[in-house]
């Protein structure tokens, strides 16, 4: 059987139909050496496994075991008491549907070696009614059992891939509750006076004119409810990404020197020969707020043939791109040339050798010595996540979220102005209904499989 890059028998997956009535396994750890592992199990066999591979015919629920994981006996062979020990390891069951899935669970934490972890998933899977879980299966399961709806189902996601703290704290929110409850309070809002349209429709007969005067009111408020959480899409969407800060200077200023420094590893080639940066090369720097795309670039200057030339457009381009802008400059040298515009950081370079002269506005790093440069993190760090913060309010992360909002609000849109026409009371109980069933969506009230693959697809194995 084939393994793939994780180190599992993905094989056994690609080859089979997902059956969700299955139990499904996967290494829920990043591969590679650590203490501990963690792999999990969903579903109907976990019993039998743990009392099979464990020894545990009862268990207790939330209780942490420790003992040992066998191999099955050798078929053929009764005489054998047990199989062969794989690893003395601790384990805890959790049963459903107090459990995170909403079925039986059981958590196994062996020692994180990944030859170990191959052998008892290979083990595992050779378990009756056993599968590798697919991509995002755990958090599929646990919205299939109405343990999360669909928008903390996509915070799982986003709480594992957030690269900044605010799109930490702003997934966390999210997984919590704080979106998904004003949202159904929205959606009961519409729902109910869809039910009182509907109503004043069966008995038009025997009633009045409706009262448009109350309704109006309720569906602003929905209105400006819908607004706002569209209004704060792009902020939530600048979360996802690692700002990028892009390098320049003239050539031999340090601009890759300096990187080096920042990251603590020569991931960029240097040389005293200007020139040496042909092209743009992304390196990633961990800041206290935040992860960010530092950008080296050619240096600017006067071009020695074409290929310097092209090097050097491409640099500007970066430019144009950039969310910060940092200008190096060698503090031991006059200044080159530069590009017109501001910087929001200006760096001296070299402060450690001979010649060197300080200016103002420039901080003096030394990039040999590491001077200066916890002054330019700091300074880097304000300057980055400044305007990329939300504070307590919650924002839509996803274009599925967006699109489904909006499309709510010009449903509501559509129903006031068919109140100050006084339309068919169908019409305005259908646009109702519809912004209704939007919001529904939103929450995984309504979805479709296709809607949630696309949604888990992009999930880790193991979550």
């Amino acid at each position: 059987m084939q393994r793939d890059e994780r180190g599992v028998y993905a094989s056994k997956l690609q080859s089979e139909e997902p059956n969700y009535g299955d139990t499904i396994v996967a290494l829920s750890t990043p591969p590679g050496t650590s203490g501990l592992a963690i792999l999990r199990l969903s579903g109907p066999a976990c019993r039998s496994v743990a009392q099979t591979h464990l020894g545990r015919a009862a268990l207790e629920l939330r209780h942490v075991y420790y003992g040992a994981f066998r191999t099955r006996p050798p078929a053929g062979r009764p005489e054998a008491a047990s199989g062969e020990i794989l690893d003395r390891l601790n384990f805890v069951f959790f049963q459903g549907p107090a459990s995170s899935t909403g079925e039986d669970v059981l958590e196994l934490y062996p020692h994180g070696n990944m030859l170990l972890v191959d052998r008892l998933l290979k083990t595992l899977l050779d378990f009756p009614g056993v599968r590798l879980a697919g991509p995002g299966e755990f958090t599929r399961r646990a919205f299939e059992g109405g343990k999360i709806d669909l928008l903390q189902a996509e915070a799982v996601g986003q709480l594992i891939h957030a690269q900044t703290v605010e799109a930490l704290r702003n997934a966390q929110r999210i997984a919590a509750g704080g979106l998904s409850i004003p949202l159904k309070e929205l959606r009961d809002s519409l729902v109910d006076l869809s039910v009182r349209l509907e109503l004043d429709v069966d008995f038009s007969e025997e009633e009045a004119d409706p009262d448009y005067a109350s309704w109006a009111p309720r569906l602003e408020g929905v209105r400006a409810a819908l607004i706002k959480l569209a209004a704060g899409f792009e902020k939530g969407r600048n979360l996802a990404r690692s700002p990028r800060v892009v390098i320049l200077g003239a050539p031999n200023a340090g601009k890759s020197s300096l990187i080096n420094a920042l990251v603590e590893e020569d991931r960029l080639l240097v040389s005293d020969i200007p020139g040496t940066t042909r092209d743009y090369v992304e390196v990633t720097l961990r800041l206290p707020r935040g992860l960010v795309q530092l950008v080296d670039t050619a240096g600017l200057g006067r071009p020695v043939d074409g290929l310097d030339e092209l090097a050097m457009e491409r640099t500007r381009r970066q430019w144009e791109q950039a969310d910060v802008r940092v200008w190096v400059q060698d503090g031991t040298a006059a200044p080159g040339a530069t590009l017109e515009g501001e910087f929001a950081l200006k760096l001296l370079t070299k402060s450690d050798l001979p010649g060197f002269a300080s200016a103002d506005g420039f901080v003096a790093v030394s990039n040999r010595t590491r001077a200066g440069l916890q002054t330019f993190r700091e300074r880097l760090d304000a300057l980055v996540f400044q305007d990329r913060g939300v504070g307590e309010d919650i924002v839509l992360t996803t274009e599925r979220q967006f699109r489904a909002v909006e499309a709510a609000r010009e449903r509501v849109d559509a129903a006031l102005q068919g109140m100050r026409g006084k339309p068919a009371i169908e019409i305005l109980a259908f646009e109702i209904r519809e912004a209704a069933g939007h919001l529904q969506e939103l929450l995984g009230e309504i979805s479709t499989d296709e809607i949630l693959g696309k949604i888990f697809s992009g999930f880790c194995i193991g979550k």
